[in-house]
């Protein structure tokens, strides 16, 4: 559990570093969706040393990629195109730039040293991270779902605040 929770909030972190600014709201649901950007990331990425992780990964709704575009689908549906595009987009680059930034902390200079301490990192974090992630998504969906709209509730609210004279 301390360890998800380590990742949780790097995710976290990570993602805020690497999302430019956006809206709160828009910024609700590229978390949402760089969190499963960034699961699919490291289950394919990690399945180059074991395939098997793959399998290992998988939720009700299929592999981490089924997974991600599942949970893609829940977050653009209703935005306008050009919105759910840039959502994409956002959440896709920074899941991408916080596992580089993840995974080149265990290269090094010895090849054969990095490739066992990849390959071990897959199976002893990566695997139980995206694990639980898919359980999570699995037993708690309507969580998501309404974290989600009550994203895009607060997108489409009226600016309340009068402009300055």
């Amino acid at each position: 559990m301390k360890q998800a929770l380590k990742f949780g909030t790097a995710a976290i972190f990570l993602i805020s570093v690497c999302v430019p600014a956006v809206a709160a709201d828009d910024l609700t649901l590229v978390r949402i969706l760089a969190r499963a950007d960034m699961a699919q990331d490291f289950a394919f990425y990690c399945a180059q040393y074991d395939p098997s992780i793959i399998a290992k990964t998988k939720s009700n709704v299929g592999d981490a990629q089924a997974l991600m575009l599942h949970i893609r689908s829940e977050v653009t549906s209703g935005l306008p195109e050009p919105e759910a595009a840039r959502v994409v987009l956002l959440s896709a680059s920074a899941a991408r730039n916080g596992a580089l930034l993840a995974i080149r902390k265990l290269y090094g200079p010895d090849r054969r040293g990095e490739r066992a301490r990849l390959a071990d990192w897959c199976e002893t974090s990566v695997v139980p991270l995206v694990q639980e992630f898919a359980a999570m998504h699995d037993q708690h969906h309507e969580m998501y779902d309404e974290s989600i709209q009550r994203a895009k509730r607060s997108r489409q609210a009226p600016n309340t605040t009068e402009p300055l004279q």
